[in-house]
C-alpha cells in the first residue's frame, strides 16, 4: 500500500471517528443538559447535589473526590450552575471515545502495515461499547418508562457498563480506562524488571489517583484485584519476588492515602445517623433485585460467551483474564459490602461492579473481534459471540433512547 493510499485512509477514518464523535457529544450534552434542569420534571440522575456541592451549598452528602466539581467551577465564570456541570460532564466523558480509540487501535494494529482499513472499524466499536447495557425482555423495546410509574425495571438490580444518570462515574472513566489497561500489561513485566521506576509505572499511578479523586469505586476494586494477585504470585514464588512485590507496589501509596481520607470522612461509623460500612451477604443488592442470579446473566451475557469459547479452545488472554478477575472482585463487593443507614438503598458498591462490566465489556470485544479477524475459532462460535453483543447494543441503543426522553434511569 503506497504512502498515499495510505495517508487517503487515516483521513477516512480520522472523519468518521470525529463525525461519530461530534454525534455522541451533542446527544451527551443535549442529556446532561436536561438532567441538570430537570426539564420538564424528567430526567431523573444524581447530577442535581453535584450542583449544589459544586456551589458550596450543604447536600447532606460528602463529595471527597473534587476533579469534577472544580471543572465545574471553572465553567461556573461564564454560565449558569446547571449548564455550568452539563458542560463539565460532556468534557470529562467526552475523552472517553478518545481513550478508548487509542486502545482498540493498538489492539487491532492499525498503525501496521496493511491494517489502516481497521481504523474505521475501531471507531464503530468504541462508539457500539459506550451504547452497549444490559439485557432486558425485546418486548420491552420501545416502550417508554415515565417517571413516576414502577415498572420495566431495565437497570434495577442489574445494571448497565454505561450508568448515563451517574456524572463523578462518566468523569472518572478516562482516567479509569488507562488505570485499567496499564496494569494490565504491568502484570507481564513487573517481577522481571529490577527497578523502582519506569514510565509505565508512573502513568498507572497518576491515572489511578486522578480517577480516585474523580469517583473513588473503580479503585476499590482495581486495589483489591491487583492486591489479591500480587500476594498470589508473591507466595506462589515463596517470596522469592518480594523485591518487585514492593517497587510496584509503592506506587499504590499515593491513591491509598487519598483513599484513606475519603473513606474516613464519608463511611466512618456515625451513631446518630447509623452510616458506616456493614458486612453482610446480598444486604443491599436484595433490595433492588428478586432474582441476583438472572440479573448477573443479563449484564454478563455477552463477556460469558466470550470467556466460555476462549476457555474451550484454552486460549484466554492476559486482558480477558485480568478483565474477569476484576470483574469478579467487583461482585464481591457488591455481594458482601453495604453502607449503612440511609446509604442503604443507594446500594453505592454497585458502582465498583459496574465497572467490572464495563472492563469486561472491553476486553470481551477486543478479543472477539481479534478472533474474528484471525479466524481462530469456527465462524458458528463467533456468530454467536457477535449475535449476543448484537443484543446487548439492540438493549443500549433502546435504553439510551429512554433516558434521552427524559424516562426513569430504573
Amino acid at each position: 500500500m503506497s504512502m498515499t493510499v495510505r495517508k487517503r485512509i487515516h483521513m477516512q477514518n480520522l472523519f468518521v471517528f470525529f463525525l461519530l464523535l461530534s454525534a455522541y457529544l451533542a446527544a451527551t450534552l443535549f442529556l446532561f443538559h436536561r438532567q441538570s434542569v430537570r426539564y420538564g420534571g424528567n430526567y431523573p440522575s444524581d447530577i442535581l447535589p453535584y450542583i449544589a456541592h459544586m456551589q458550596g451549598q450543604d447536600t447532606g452528602y460528602d463529595f471527597p473526590y473534587p476533579i469534577l466539581f472544580l471543572t465545574g467551577k471553572l465553567f461556573l465564570f461564564f454560565t449558569s450552575p446547571a449548564h455550568a456541570m452539563a458542560l463539565a460532564v460532556t468534557l470529562w466523558n467526552g475523552l472517553t471515545p478518545f481513550v478508548l480509540k487509542y486502545y482498540f487501535d493498538r489492539s487491532l494494529q492499525v498503525r501496521t502495515a496493511g491494517n489502516a482499513k481497521r481504523g474505521m472499524l475501531s471507531s464503530l466499536l468504541v462508539f457500539s461499547l459506550l451504547l452497549a447495557s444490559m439485557l432486558y425482555p425485546l418486548t420491552w423495546l420501545g416502550q417508554y418508562h415515565p417517571p413516576g410509574e414502577d415498572f420495566l425495571h431495565r437497570y434495577l438490580g442489574t445494571f448497565t457498563p454505561n450508568p448515563y444518570h451517574n456524572a463523578t462515574y462518566l468523569a472518572a472513566r478516562p482516567f479509569s480506562i488507562p488505570a485499567f489497561f496499564l496494569f494490565a500489561d504491568i502484570l507481564t513485566f513487573y517481577e522481571k524488571e529490577d527497578r523502582w521506576f519506569h514510565p509505565k509505572y508512573l502513568c498507572f499511578s497518576l491515572c489511578l489517583l486522578l480517577s480516585t479523586l474523580t469517583k473513588p469505586s473503580f479503585t476499590l476494586v482495581l486495589a483489591g484485584t491487583a492486591g489479591i494477585i500480587m500476594l498470589w504470585r508473591l507466595l506462589s514464588c515463596r517470596f522469592r519476588q518480594i523485591k518487585a512485590f514492593f517497587q510496584m507496589g509503592v506506587w499504590f501509596i499515593p491513591t491509598f492515602l487519598v483513599l484513606l481520607y475519603q473513606f474516613g470522612n464519608v463511611f466512618r461509623p456515625d451513631s446518630k445517623t447509623g452510616s458506616g460500612i456493614g458486612f453482610g451477604f446480598l444486604t443491599a443488592w436484595s433490595t433492588v433485585s428478586d432474582h441476583i442470579p438472572l440479573s448477573i446473566l443479563l449484564a454478563m451475557a455477552f463477556p460469558l460467551a466470550v470467556l466460555l469459547f476462549a476457555l474451550a479452545h484454552r486460549q484466554v488472554p492476559g486482558l480477558l483474564k485480568f478483565s474477569w478477575q476484576f470483574y469478579l472482585a467487583g461482585l464481591l463487593t457488591l455481594l458482601f459490602l453495604y453502607e449503612k443507614g440511609y446509604r442503604l438503598p443507594h446500594v453505592n458498591f454497585s458502582w465498583g461492579y459496574m465497572y467490572g462490566l464495563f472492563f469486561s465489556y472491553t476486553a470481551s470485544l477486543i478479543v472477539l473481534v481479534q478472533n474474528t479477524l484471525k479466524r481462530r475459532q469456527p465462524a458458528w462460535q463467533l456468530t454467536v459471540q457477535w449475535g449476543i453483543y448484537s443484543l446487548h447494543l439492540v438493549c443500549g441503543i433502546d435504553y439510551f433512547r429512554i433516558l434521552m426522553q427524559g424516562g426513569l434511569f430504573h
